[in-house]
């Protein structure tokens, strides 16, 4: 009676647990498409955003696409939607979006930008590498993919310090790459005018199974020929930061006896009275102004360096210190001229007449004509 009881109590504990499991299994299978749903509206919505990446806004949409995109992967995990041993053709046309989750959060991750850069770039290298793996074991693309180890990428960075170039690069090499990448450019663009077409009628819920799949399939190629760009560009990136990081760890190799002295710009020449006023004042700008251009003036006069006044001269700075001065001294020296005229200075007859016979000998108008006749 007891062990009969004991084994109802066993059954009844069994029946319970598979219920339960049964309703969680049931509970992520419906929650999974609107996971999936809510995922692809924060791709459309970083894809169209025109808001710096590092906003609060951006980073927020990340962060929950991120999360999102790990408990879609786990549900995904937990249903065992995918196996190993199966082709693309036997995956149902609902679930080949799911193939996506590993690429879209590898997408996400190299959108953050508070973590360690260096720390988001390889993590979303390895979500990036995991969807390029399981399109290749699936027959979506042929392209393989290998992620070298921290011990190999160690291995080669210490070989590339301490190797010297043995002879030319690779040219033929170079040139198969960038005719790879012109040739997936050309993909990309037509699998975006086929993803254009497509999608209008086939994310609509009365379309035809084969319409959906096509899409989908479309969908999947277009993200593997992204996936290869972002990977190239994520190795070269991954080289440039652990380059840096590895440069912050050296010790500096300041040494103070290779500096380049730099001199000192001259200074601008400045007016002073005296030396006194020059240590008072200094010689370089800002400062405050020492004499007028009179004082200048007269004090180049007193040292005898400059001349006050030149009989005849009639120039703009005499102009300038007294114009009035400067007018009678023209006059008088007009009427000086016409009294030497009036008294037949032999000097100013002599002078009006060579300039009477200068004019004779040469008519207005000959000199450099500019090779005109």
């Amino acid at each position: 009676m007891t062990e009969l009881s004991q084994k109802s109590k066993s059954q009844k504990c069994l029946e319970t647990t598979t219920t339960k499991n049964m309703a969680e299994s049931i509970a992520v299978t419906d929650n999974l498409p609107q996971t999936f749903n809510e995922i692809w509206q924060l791709y459309q919505t970083l894809e169209k955003n025109e808001e710096p990446t590092g906003s609060d806004k951006i980073q927020g949409c990340v962060y929950r696409a991120c999360e999102l995109c790990k408990k879609a992967i786990s549900m995904v995990n937990q249903l065992h939607v995918f196996s190993d041993n199966e082709d693309i053709e036997e995956v149902a046309t609902t679930n080949i979006r799911y193939m996506l989750l590993p690429g879209m959060l590898g997408y996400f991750l190299m959108k953050n930008t508070v973590r360690s850069r260096l720390a988001v770039v390889k993590e979303s290298q390895e979500f990036y590498a995991d969807f390029m793996k399981m399109c290749h074991n699936y027959g979506v693309t042929k392209y393989e993919i290998h992620i070298p180890s921290s011990a190999e990428t160690e291995k080669k960075t210490t070989e590339n310090k301490t190797s010297k170039p043995t002879g030319p690069p690779d040219v033929r090499g170079m040139a198969n790459v960038r005719a790879g990448k012109i040739q997936r450019y050309k993909e990309q663009k037509e699998l975006e005018r086929k993803l254009n077409e497509l999608q209008v009628t086939a994310l609509q819920e009365h379309t035809d199974d084969e319409v959906k799949r096509e899409y989908y399939m479309t969908l999947l190629k277009h993200w593997v020929n992204f996936c290869i760009e972002e990977l190239d560009s994520i190795k070269d990136e991954i080289t440039i930061l652990e380059m840096m990081e590895h440069r912050k760890g050296e010790p500096s190799k300041h040494n103070p006896k290779n500096e380049h002295h730099e001199h000192k710009p001259l200074r601008p020449f400045i007016i002073t009275k005296d030396a006194i006023q020059k240590q008072v004042y200094g010689l370089g700008y800002p400062s405050i102004p020492t004499m007028t251009i009179e004082e200048f003036f007269d004090k180049k006069v007193e040292e005898g360096t400059l001349s006050k006044h030149v009989a005849g001269s009639h120039s703009m700075q005499d102009w300038a210190a007294d114009p009035e001065a400067d007018q009678k001294a023209r006059e008088k020296e007009e009427a000086e001229k016409e009294e030497r005229q009036e008294r037949d200075d032999e000097g100013e007859l002599q002078k009006a007449r060579d300039w009477d016979e200068y004019r004779d000998d040469h008519r207005r108008g000959w000199g450099n004509r500019k090779n005109r006749h």
